[in-house]
């Protein structure tokens, strides 16, 4: 006597619903699981090559290579590196992708990093006050040029080429700023044109002449 489905289920009602929902069931859960390994591409990864130190146009060239993208998600400014040097990646090298993924990365800035004067760099600001806090910005080239002025030491003018540097000033920290400090006079000239003689001038001058007359 051969199986008939129909006389099964005719016969056994319950027990033949039971087994069209777990066939059913079996069906949908295989159907998923393909669909899943297509939308995630299952089985077709990367692994992501080594571009630190390398520059951005290097390392976007490499990645490309492996079905890669890449994607700058922070700049840091370091004058020992190169410009648009990569630093740190996120995944790291070594760690295995899907295809297509986007590889995050820190490069070193494309421009030098850009500060903004907060502070008078003239009338009572000493030499000392200036160059430091100049420093403090990240300025490193700094030079000075003495002019002559009433008060010696202090900063007359402070310039980033032929601009005057003030509040509000906005230079790259790979500026060369000129600081003209001031120089007081070494003598005083006296009516007649001819510079006059200090105190030490005059008492050498009465104790030669009083050696003389002796």
């Amino acid at each position: 006597m051969s199986f008939s489905p129909r006389s099964f289920y005719a016969k056994h009602p319950v027990i033949g619903t039971l087994i069209l929902i777990i066939i059913s069931g079996l069906i949908i859960v295989w159907g998923a699981m393909i669909f899943l390994d297509h939308w995630t591409m299952h089985g077709e990864t990367s692994v992501v090559p080594d571009i630190k130190n390398k520059s951005y146009a290097e390392a976007r060239q490499i990645l490309a290579g492996s079905n890669l993208d890449i994607e700058i998600a922070d700049s840091i400014y370091d004058r020992k590196m190169p410009r648009g040097t990569v630093v740190e990646t996120m995944p790291r090298a070594g760690a295995i992708v899907k295809k297509g993924r986007q590889v995050y990365v820190t490069v070193t800035a494309f421009a030098p990093k850009q500060v903004t004067v907060t502070m008078p760099l003239s009338n009572n600001v000493s030499e000392r006050q200036a160059i430091s806090y100049l420093r403090g910005l990240g300025i490193s080239d700094i030079r000075t040029v003495h002019v002559p002025a009433e008060y010696p030491d202090l900063v007359v003018n402070a310039r980033y080429g032929d601009t005057p540097l003030t509040v509000g000033s906005i230079i790259p920290v790979t500026a060369t700023v000129t600081l003209e400090i001031g120089t007081a006079p070494l003598s005083t000239p006296s009516f007649d044109g001819q510079d006059s003689l200090t105190a030490e001038d005059e008492y050498d001058y009465s104790t030669t002449e009083g050696l003389d007359q002796n």
